[in-house]
């Protein structure tokens, strides 16, 4: 059991491990899930391999407990991080951090449902690719951000092709995104609530995905 605890703090990234503490303890802390959300992101951007990354070292984690506002000595911090490494590796996981704030039982973690459905799993991986289109956007964005539209010449040729990727991959990104909400208002409406923590962090990582997609044109009657 404390095996299987390692290999997920040490293995599998932030978003996963905050997914699997949810989907365990969704009834008791489901009103701490934007909680969640908020230090995931503190995780994700302490490590220098972003939301690749599955646990922060000393340094980092020190960094993660001053930004939660705990204001401790060296000494303390250290016995503080001893308290959380609970798989004694030098680091901190997300997970090993969920159940030293939320001060819940390894065992009992271990053992209480996850559940899953091929609905969420089709909306994960969805999200994945809207994600990467997001990528996109932001790179044709920040390139021409600011900058004169070309009227002639080379820089115009690279200018329109660079603007029909950006439109390209702005449709992609509507459409996946349609595809993955009707997939998760489906779920939502199942009777099988065991992931409702991942069925809620899915719903979170889309609202922060449309804010992406292109507005809607209007159209003028």
């Amino acid at each position: 059991m404390m095996k299987e605890f390692a290999r997920i703090g040490q293995k599998t990234d932030y978003s996963f491990q905050a997914k699997f503490f949810l989907n365990a303890y969704w009834k008791e802390f489901a009103k701490e899930a934007e909680t969640v959300w908020e230090f995931t992101h503190q995780f994700i951007e302490l490590d220098k391999k972003s939301d690749k990354g599955s646990c922060l070292d000393e340094f980092q984690a020190h960094r993660l407990l001053e930004k939660q506002g705990t204001v401790l000595t060296v000494v303390e911090m250290r016995k503080a991080l001893k308290e959380i490494d609970l798989d004694t590796d030098n680091k901190m996981s997300l997970l090993e951090y969920c159940v030293w704030r939320y001060k819940v039982d390894i065992a009992e973690l271990m053992i209480r449902p996850q559940g899953t459905n091929k609905a969420l799993e089709e909306i994960e991986e969805k999200i994945k690719l809207i994600q990467s289109t997001i990528t996109k956007v932001r790179k044709y964005k920040k390139k021409w951000d600011g900058k004169p539209v070309p009227s002639e010449g080379p820089k115009k040729v690279i200018y329109d092709q660079d603007m029909a990727q950006l439109s390209g991959a702005e449709k992609a990104l509507e459409e996946n995104l349609d595809f993955a909400m009707k997939k998760l208002r489906g779920a939502q409406n199942s009777k099988d609530m065991v992931a409702a923590g991942k069925t809620w962090w899915l719903q979170r990582e889309l609202e922060e995905a449309k804010k992406y997609a292109a507005p809607k044109k209007k159209v003028v009657k």
